[in-house]
């Protein structure tokens, strides 16, 4: 299964680095001629834009897992460093029962705790990752509280975690740079 998912992470990751080239049209082609061009692809609205972008990757009693697809990329000036945001959607009774109590005062009456969004980097060599920011945010969109790391603290990646598998998509966006 985890061979299943992790094909399906890097034909994710590689199909949309693939270069298109489309056919040129010349003026001498179509000299005199008006051509509209139809797209059979019908405009994304902002919500099913925002849906796209993130790619489930792992599921536990706290949550649902997912990674911003457009935002993993290179460390500047470290060639063995990927950063990607990733989001945990809230889904553990005790877990969500916590937060709502942890963030009452911020909550209106009918907002609720929704989800969290980490900046991580991973160290693909050392296979080390670290938290750099966590927001959490609720279901309306209010941000609830944003911790940012004062410092880069790497620690090694935990075996059949979210870590684990988010370090091997970092890992094969690395492999395919």
């Amino acid at each position: 299964m985890r061979k299943i998912v992790m094909f399906f992470l890097m034909v994710c990751i590689v199909l949309p680095c693939l270069p298109i080239h489309a056919e040129e049209k010349t003026s001498e082609r179509h000299s005199g001629i008006w051509e509209m061009e139809m797209s059979n692809e019908k405009k994304l609205t902002p919500e099913e834009e925002e849906r796209a972008r993130w790619v489930g990757v792992f599921a536990n009693d706290m949550g649902i897992y997912l990674f911003d697809k457009k935002s993993l990329a290179k460390v500047e000036n470290q060639k063995d460093q990927i950063q990607v945001l990733v989001r945990t959607v809230f889904n553990g009774p005790k877990l969500v029962e916590q937060l709502q109590e942890r963030y009452k005062v911020k909550l209106a009456a009918d907002d609720k705790v929704g989800f969290s969004e980490t900046q991580m980097i991973f160290n693909v060599d050392k296979r080390k990752y670290a938290v750099i920011e966590t927001k959490v945010i609720s279901a309306h969109g209010v941000l609830l509280e944003d911790i940012v790391a004062k410092t880069t603290i790497f620690k090694s990646v935990p075996v059949k975690t979210f870590a684990d598998t988010m370090y091997e998509v970092a890992k094969a966006f690395n492999q395919n740079q």
